[in-house]
Parts: structure tokens; sequence; C-alpha cells
């Protein structure tokens, strides 16, 4: 008779009591030993023999029960190689028997080994730390992406472009492992009195979402997301509060542990905690009774002062998490190891311990938080705030969690816990040891299903105004003792009552199990190299893939209820660069692969280029892969600091006036960038290149031009590079008649120079700048930016003298970023923009022989209504959907820089963002955030050429 499963029942009221026999350490150390005396010689004799025995009898003992347990007649679940049942037992018993390589077979992984039953759950393994991809804003080599999913709809909407690219990625992944985009099933939380359904269990969530996209909530919207050891890793969940806090703000890291509650695993969710803690968690035989609420660990400090340490960079704010006893210490707070505050953790009460809370501020700029005790403490985590509104996403993750452990939490201390956090949701996913232990028959499906009912109860009635969300267990394996993989039963029914009791609760659920490929996707992640061994821990990669997969769940279950508030699609990535930029990546591909060429590109726009942070970053990535041919094209002006990382200075000396295309009437002469620089008799202007440069190419030639205007009956100024005199130039053929644009060339030798400008006695001078470039193959990047312009400010310049300049910079590609200025218009035309940008670029592309075009549009521009809420620019739609079509029209590809930032209320974000990345105007970006933009940028368009060398020879052959 089959005996009863042994139950998995919620903990007794008192602890078990410990065990009679004496820990194996203390019997050796007393020199007892365990065996009986022998009775006799004889006796003896016989106990020796076994002795040297025992090991081979026991083998052959437990083969020759597992072979028959194997083939009786009895259910499958009781046979330790159920194989043997299936095929022809000889081949089955002689792959048993010898190992795989002499077979010419795969050797196996080593069989599961169950730990020894007991009524604590099974303490999961920590997944080990796989090197995390490189996520920062540099790129220098960059590697072909996928193209980005066609498929509308499934939540890739406002994301950043090196989150996109990464998203993109385990969409491949995705497909790859026949892994399913499923939707979250929202259920009831709050039904009208007809029975219809009048809030779903996610609308709290979402409604807090809205209020910060409206830039109306002064807030953060808070998660809690509680699970077993796939949330102690950290790798799904901080996939989901990286796009989160992407999407809607950051409002800092959340709840941290004192210290690493486990003794391996990442450090990404805990301090730096000194050695001597005593940590006590729900998960534990002894666990800690009426002290620990949902945060489930407790940190004691019973010997002796213990410390721990946080960085907290961005922090404005931390709250400590502790008991409060009636016999207890203090902690010493710390800021950049100066004393902050001490809190004392003495209760009021002189006979009970309850949670507590203490909440400090923290300075502007503070590096590292400590905290040092004194006398006895318990603790219990650390939040850390930035003090804005934004997404806080905190998790909790015990080895071993079930919904039964979370249920252990002392009750009021579970309750004070979760409403000092005040969540807008509340996202439990456990459910894999209940499924382990119910394919042991350790627990029936009637208990998980009592302790699921009974833990989304204490959420709801806890946090009433939150929502919350379930999520299934995923699909899990087993070696059975002959090394065979087989699905793991449990997971598909624990999903099922998972699925029931969140509809029943009120709650949302997500369904995991099916998401990551359903019965089997555990062996398949296994053979990807995406599962761990033991086949229930993902690998990061796979908890990234599971992590992306729950997060465009939840972003297309905001998209159903948010309508957007600019109705334009901006679609991210280089668009057109197929067909638009075929020249300059063939330029490029054959500079890589060792010709002697210079690949030219000028950049025309307003701010953003005039800044210089965004090229600057740009050209950084370029010459390092493709070579540097020189700095290129600086405008005449005065000092600025922007051009210092460069290795570029300016000087005026004396009486100068600088002027702009913005303040004069169409047609006039200016420079490229729209600016001149009028100097009064005697002053000077100085432009160095490469200022403190080593010499170490003093070898290199190259040219420096000098661009300035000549006047009728003006002297011609003076003119030294690197100090030397330049001779006078030689008489013009007929005298001036008019103004015109003068292009002087020199030959210099080595990377830094020099040239001075100075207006002779009586007579002026007005500069347009100058360039330097090297006689070596490379890419020079004019910046060619003037503040405030819009593309009709370039088109208003007088035509000659911007065509002359710019076909002297011998551009291969043009680049074009207007559009943040015209979407502040709000009587912006944008029929007119539709028709004359097209024009303007037809007729500068036709001044330098045919060079390709790249059209960029605006950056998320935003403006503050009077009460201080940040709405979009009034142009910002109009000026999103005319642009595109502009470069489509003109033969150019497309690149929008606000859907590289991450789309619809970008700018808010990267305000609110640590370090700041958008500008207090809501205009601009910050040096950071230029560079990130930058970044971003390089990374699509060296995609779009590694994708173009790919397909290149086909297209060759194709056209032959």
């Amino acid at each position: 008779m089959k005996p009863p499963p042994r139950p998995l029942r919620l903990p007794p009221s008192e602890p078990p009591s410990p065990p009679v026999r004496p820990p194996d350490d203390e019997a050796a150390l007393s020199g007892e030993s365990f065996d009986p005396p022998p009775k006799s010689q004889s006796h003896a004799a016989l106990l020796d023999f076994f002795k040297a025995r025992t090991t081979g009898l026991t083998l052959v003992l437990t083969v020759a029960l597992a072979l028959g347990l194997s083939l009786a007649p009895i259910p499958e679940s009781w046979r330790p190689l159920p194989s043997l049942q299936r095929g022809p037992l000889g081949s089955k018993l002689v792959a048993l028997a010898l190992p795989a390589s002499f077979t010419g077979g795969r050797p196996a992984p080593p069989p599961e080994i169950e730990a020894v039953a007991s009524d604590t759950p099974k303490q999961d393994a920590v997944p080990e730390e796989d090197p995390a991809d490189d996520a920062g804003t540099e790129v220098v080599d960059a590697v072909p992406t996928p193209a980005v999913p066609t498929v509308p709809g499934i939540g890739l909407e406002e994301l950043s472009a090196p989150s996109l690219a990464r998203a993109v990625e385990l969409e491949a992944l995705r497909e790859r492992m026949s892994a399913q985009h499923v939707d979250i099933e929202p259920n009831c939380r709050k039904a009208r009195a007809d029975g219809t359904c009048e809030e779903d269990g996610l609308a709290p969530f979402h409604r807090a979402l809205t209020e910060l996209r409206a830039d109306t909530r002064r807030t953060p919207v808070r998660v809690v997301h509680l699970g077993d050891s796939l949330v102690a890793s950290d790798y799904i969940t901080d996939v989901v509060r990286d796009r989160l806090q992407e999407r809607f703000g950051s409002g800092g890291k959340g709840f941290l542990f004192i210290t690493r509650p486990a003794s391996a695993g990442r450090w990404t969710r805990s301090g730096r905690g000194s050695d001597g803690w005593e940590i006590a968690r729900l998960v534990d035989t002894k666990w800690p009774r009426d002290r620990v609420g949902w945060t489930g660990v407790a940190f004691t400090s019973a010997s002796g002062s213990q410390s721990t340490k946080y960085d907290v960079e961005g922090s404005r704010v931390a709250e400590l998490f502790f008991l409060a006893q009636p016999s207890s210490g203090s902690v010493q707070l710390s800021v950049d190891g100066r004393p902050l505050q001490r809190i004392q953790t003495r209760g009021f009460s002189k006979t009970k311990s309850e949670a507590a809370f203490a909440r400090v501020n923290l300075p502007e700029g503070a590096k590292t938080l400590s905290l040092t005790t004194s006398g006895k403490v318990e603790l219990h985590g650390v939040t850390l705030e930035t003090g804005t509104p934004g997404v806080i996403y905190d998790t909790v993750g015990l080895l071993g969690g079930m919904a039964e452990v979370y249920l252990r939490a002392q009750p009021a201390a579970f309750r004070a816990q979760l409403r000092q956090r005040k969540p807008a949701m509340v996202v439990l996913m456990v459910g894999g040891n209940e499924a382990f232990f119910f394919s042991r028959d350790r627990t029936t499906l009637e208990e998980v299903r009592a302790q699921m009912k009974e833990l989304v109860s204490r959420v709801r009635a806890n946090v009433p105004d939150a929502a919350c969300l379930v999520m299934s267990p995923i699909d899990a394996g087993v070696r059975t003792m002959g090394g065979e993989l087989v699905p793991r039963r449990g997971s598909k029914e624990v999903s099922d009552i998972f699925r029931e009791e969140a509809r029943l609760g009120g709650c949302a659920f997500w369904d995991a199990y099916t998401a990551m490929g359903g019965e089997g996707a555990a062996l398949r992640w296994l053979e990807a190299g995406l599962m761990l061994e033991d086949l229930v821990h993902p690998r990061a990669k796979g908890s990234d893939l599971l992590g992306h997969l729950f997060d465009l769940a939840l972003q297309r279950s905001f998209a159903k209820v948010h309508a957007p508030l600019v109705p334009v699609a901006d679609a991210p990535g280089l668009q057109d660069a197929d067909t638009a930029l075929t020249k300059t990546f063939d330029r490029l591909r054959r500079r890589e692969s060792g010709e002697a060429l210079r690949v030219g590109i000028a950049q025309l726009g307003a701010s953003h280029t005039a800044s210089h942070y965004f090229t600057d970053a740009v050209r950084g990535v370029l010459t390092k892969r493709f070579g540097d041919a020189g700095r290129g094209f600086i405008a005449a002006g005065k000092a600025s600091p922007r051009l210092e990382n460069a290795r570029v200075a300016r000087e005026l000396v004396g009486d100068w006036k600088v002027e702009d295309a913005m303040e004069a009437e169409p047609g006039g002469l200016w420079g490229l960038t729209g600016i001149r620089a009028v100097g009064s008799p005697g002053a000077k202007l100085r432009i160095q290149f490469c200022k403190d440069c080593p010499n170490a190419k003093a070898s290199t030639t190259g040219r420096l031009d000098l661009y300035a205007l000549d006047v009728p009956d003006a002297k011609a100024p003076d003119i030294r590079v690197d100090g030397e005199d330049m001779p006078p130039d030689a008489p013009l053929p007929e005298p001036l008649t008019a103004p015109m644009v003068r292009i002087r060339s020199f030959p210099v030798t080595g990377p830094s120079h020099e040239v001075e400008v100075m207006a002779p006695e009586g007579s002026g001078v007005t500069v347009l700048g100058a360039a330097l470039e090297y006689d070596t193959p490379g890419v020079v990047l004019d910046a060619l930016g003037l503040p405030g312009a819009m593309a009709s400010t370039l088109g208003g310049m007088d035509a000659a003298a911007v065509d002359a300049q710019l076909a002297s910079r011998r551009p291969d590609l043009l680049v074009f970023w207007y559009g943040t200025n015209e979407a502040g218009k709000s009587d912006l035309d944008a029929a007119a923009v539709a028709n004359d940008y097209p024009a303007l670029i037809a007729r500068l592309r036709k001044a330098t022989g045919n060079a390709e075009c790249l059209l960029m549009g605006p950056t998320d521009r935003l403006a503050q209504d009077s009460n201080g809420r940040w709405t979009e620019a009034p142009a910002l739609a109009s000026v999103l959907d005319t642009l595109p079509r502009v470069a489509r029209d003109a033969g150019c590809a497309y690149w929008s820089p606000r859907a590289a930032m991450g789309g619809e209320r970008a700018m808010l974000r990267w305000q609110r963002s640590r370090p700041v990345l958008g500008h207090a105007d809501g205009v601009h970006l910050t040096p950071e955030g230029y560079e990130r933009l930058a970044a971003s940028f390089a990374r699509d368009f060296l995609a779009a050429y590694e994708l173009r060398k790919k397909t290149e020879p086909t297209a060759r052959m194709e056209g032959n």
C-alpha cells in the first residue's frame, strides 16, 4: 500500500525540539565512538570484515534495489530508473554500466541528489554571477544588431537606444528558444453591483504611472516584488527595474539588505557588511518568530559592534528598517566617513518588540552611507531614494522561498513594513519550491492553494489601495538516476492554482511558465546554455530573457490604458541607411580594409551641434576605428570651455564683435556656422588646434585653412601660423566690388598648430573660422552649429558663400540636425518646412558633389506651464511627423534622437536621472546627456554599417 505523502504544513506555534544525539564533531572531539562494543573476538573479526567491505556491499544492494524497483509494477514516480521500462532492457543496462565515452556518447551530468526531507523548504541554489554585458555608453567596436522587430505592440516602445539594442538581442533569443509573449491577465479587483468589473488588478499601478508621465505626481511609484531564489539573484528583476526607471524615471535603489543574506550570489541588493552579523531568515528551521515582516531576514549585532556600507550616489533619502526592542542599542549613520545621525533602536514598550523605521536626509553629493552598531541591535534593511518622482522597484528574494515561508512573517511586522513602503503594486513570484515539494509528494495541491490564497489575502488586506500581481513558476527539469533529463512535474499544476487564486483574490496574473515555453522548456534552455545544471535556475542570460518578457508584458498592459501624449510614430534606429548611405559605408569599408582614404562628414545644426559634446563623442568613436584625419572646422569666436576637451582654444584680443545670422536680415555672408567675428584695427584672433598635444606625430604633414571675409578697400590681415609670419596675398586680378569669402591654405607639419589673425592699422578684419586636416587616412567630422538656428536659418544665408565653403570641406556625408527649435514654435508652418527643407538639402548636396545625407529629428522638448508642470513643446508632434517625410523626399537616412532618448517624456526622466542628462530648460542636454546620445547614434550608425558590409558582396554579385 502506498504510504500517504508527507504534508508540508504551516509552522507550528513552537519550534521543534533539538535532536538528542550530539553533532558528529562534538562526539569526535570527546573521543567517543558511535559503534557498539564487540561481544567477542569472533564478533570483532566479523565486524572488521563488514567494515572493510561496507562501501561495496552498499553499492551492490543499492543497485539491486534500484533495478528491482525500476522493473516492478509500481507507479512511474516511484521508479529510480523509469527509462528501463522503455526500449530494450539490454542496451539500457549497458548504458548504465559503461561510461558514455566507451560507447561514443556524451557524458551525462551527475544525477540530482535530493536533500533530506524536513519541514523546512529546500534551500535553492544561488545562481552564479555570470559576466554581465557591458551596458556602458561608450561604443567603440559596434557589432551587428538584429533588426528591430516590426511586429507592433510587443512593448519595445520608449526604450533608449542601448536598452533597445539589448532588447532586440533578447527578442532574437526568444525566437530561437520558442519563448512566448504572454499578456498579463488583469482580472478584477473591484466589481460593480451588476457584476461587471469597475477596476482591474493593475489599475492602481497604471494610474500611478500615468501620473508620473503627466508630471502630476510628486511622490515615487514603488513596487514590492517578493519571491524565491529567482528574485534573490536579481537578474530577472534588474531588467524590469532598469526599464521601468528608464521609461518613467528613477526614484532610487529601493530596499536593500544589511549585507548579503547568503554566502554566495550577487551583492547588488545589499550593503557590504562586516563578518560578524548573525543572520536569521524566514526559510531557516529556527526562523525569527514575531520579529520579521516581508523583508524576511534579521541581521543582529549580538557579538560586538558590526557595520555595513552602501553606495548612495544619487540618493537623497535613506530609511532604516529595524526592530524596536525593550533593551536595544543604537546605530551610527555616517556619510563619506563623517557622522550624520545616531538612531536609538530601543522601543517604547517594555514588554514587546515591533517593526520600526527611521528616515534621514542625505547631503547632496553623498557617495557612501555607513552604519555602525553599538550594543545589541537587530536591523532588517535600508531603503535608498532620490527624493524625486520615479519608479522604485524593491525586491526580496529568499532562497527556498514559498508562499508558506512569507506566511511565517509576523503579521503586524508584515503589515507595518508593507504600509511603510506605500507600494503601487506588490508582485508575488513563488511556486518553484512548491512545485518541487509536490513532485516529491511532500505537499499537496490543496496545501499549495491554501497557502497562496492566504498570502494574496494578506497582501490585499494590508495594502488595499495597491495593485497585486501573481506570477506562475517557470518550467524545471530533473535527472533520473540513469542520467536521463525529463521535465519535472508540478510546475503546470501549481501555475494553474496560482492563476485561479489570483483571479479570486483580485490580483493580476502573468504566466511565466507559458512565456518560457511550457513543459520541456527547461531542457531546451539547458541545451542552449541558458539554464544551470540543476535544471531549476536560469543562468544570467536566461534570467534576462524572463525579465525581458515580463517587462514587455507590463509595458503592453500600460499601453492598453494609456493614450500617447504625442500621437505620432517615432521609430527608433537608423532608418533607410541601406539605400541612403551606400557610398559612405563603402568608403568606410575601404578605409577599414587599409585603403588610404579620407571620409568627410559635415554636421549642420543648432545648439546641439554647436555645443560640440555630441560631435566630439561621435568623432572619437569613428576616428578610433577608421583613423583620424584632423579636427576639421572651428568657427571664429571667443574662448569656450566646450572646446577644451578637444584641446582646441580660441582667444580674442582687442575690440571684437561676434555676429551671427540669427540677428541679421537674410542673405548675409556668414561662415559655415552662421558666425563671423569682426575685429577693429589692431585686434587679434587666435585659434589653437591640438593644444598641449604630445609631439608624437611630428612628421605628419597637413594643411591649415583660414576662412575670412575680404572686403573692398580693406587691407589684407596679418597672418601668423605657428608663430611664423605668412607672406602677403598675391594681388587680385580685379579689385573687389563686394565682400567675398576667401579661403587661405597653409601647409603644416606635426599635430599641434596655431593661427593668429591681426587687423592691420587703419583697417578691420572679418574672420569666419579655421580648419585643420592631416595628410593621413581617416575621418574628418566638422561640427557646424549655430545656437537657436532652424533649417530656414541656413537657407536664409547667402547661398553662394555657404555652398563654396561647404564644398571646400569635401564632405562625403551631410548630417542635418534641426527640428528642436522648430518644435518650440507655436506658429510653425509645417507645410513650408516640408517644402523648403528638401530643396535646401538638394542644393547643398549638389554643391558638394552629391554627398549623401542623414537627417536627425528633434530631441524630446518640453515646456513648463504656469504651474511648473512639464508638457510637450507646441509643435513637437508636427515636427516629428514632418521630418521623416522630408528625409524620404530628399533621399536621406533618418535618425530620431527623441526615440533614442526613450520617446515620450524622455526629457523629464533625463532631467531627474543621476547623473543628470537633461538640462533644466527642457530643451538641451547636459554634457553627459550629449555623450550618451552620441553613443546611441554611433551604435546605430555602426550597426547599419556592419549590416551593409554583410550584404554588400551579394549586392555586387546581383549587379553583375
